[in-house]
């Protein structure tokens, strides 16, 4: 009996079997890594932090800690986790330092965010008191979906497919104006186009996510950090608690910080 032409069989099976896969896994997500590549390196050059989250089990997914001349921000992107509305990737940054009350958003004509309004006609005071103890943000998400009111832009069609929202007598300025709107709707063609553009202020930050039909290149990462930036400057001053209420709120504050 000869071993050694058995175990080379059994050798050549193992190939093929973890081989194969293995090679096409690394073929395949070639342009994914250098993607990840360049958005490291010009994270690096901007003296930001970079880091994967490697736990989402999805290899474009990273944190990017950051500051661009204004207050510092957390940028996140990773899966959507669908892909039948026309984006999958969620490309969100946040200002922790601009925390407050819900009193601002930017959020397409078509969505229901802040789909709350009804449930605000409907809460009595005494429910509303126990969502607050529940969630602060979504108490204030609930008064503000209720009490806002539209700003247009000037711009028609950004104001055709989103509406700027904030509640009465907050804003002193336009939150957009019409070429920072411009800038929101049309993107550089070296960058991935957001299916849409979403903003708002919550006790956990100022937000402004893009929602991409695929993952981020550096060029995308640079312009929403750019574009962000400039909108956060004209933020009316926070008012309420800027620290986060409730069981649900501080479970969500810890996830954030992590």
């Amino acid at each position: 009996m000869k071993p050694f032409p058995q175990l080379w069989a059994f050798a050549g099976m193992f190939a093929i079997a973890f081989g194969v896969p293995l090679g096409l896994y690394i073929l395949l997500t070639r342009g994914r890594r250098r993607l990840m590549r360049d958005i490291q390196s010009g994270a690096s050059a901007r003296g930001w932090k970079f880091r994967r989250k490697r736990w989402q089990g999805d290899p474009t997914a990273f944190r990017i800690d950051g500051w661009s001349g204004g207050p510092p921000w957390v940028l996140n992107s990773g899966p959507s986790g669908g892909h039948d509305r026309g984006w999958s990737v969620r490309l969100g940054l946040r200002f922790p330092n601009l925390a407050g009350e819900v009193d601002v958003a930017v959020v397409p004509r078509d969505s229901r965010a802040p789909g709350t309004a009804s449930m605000a006609q409907v809460l009595a005071p005494g429910t509303q008191a126990r969502v607050a103890s529940f969630s602060g943000t979504l108490a204030s998400a609930i008064d503000f979906s209720r009490d806002a009111q539209e700003l247009p832009t000037g711009l028609p069609e950004f104001d055709a497919a989103y509406r700027v929202l904030a509640l009465p007598g907050r804003i002193q300025r336009p939150l957009l104006d019409g070429p920072l709107a411009a800038r929101l709707l049309h993107w550089p063609a070296e960058t991935i186009a957001p299916h849409a553009v979403l903003a708002w202020r919550d006790p956990f930050g100022f937000h402004v996510q893009a929602r991409l039909p695929a993952p981020p290149n550096w060029a995308t990462v640079a312009y929403l950090v750019a574009a962000s930036d400039d909108l956060s400057q004209r933020l009316p001053a926070a008012v309420g608690a800027s620290a986060p209420q409730g069981l649900v709120d501080r479970l969500v504050a810890r996830f954030l910080g992590s």
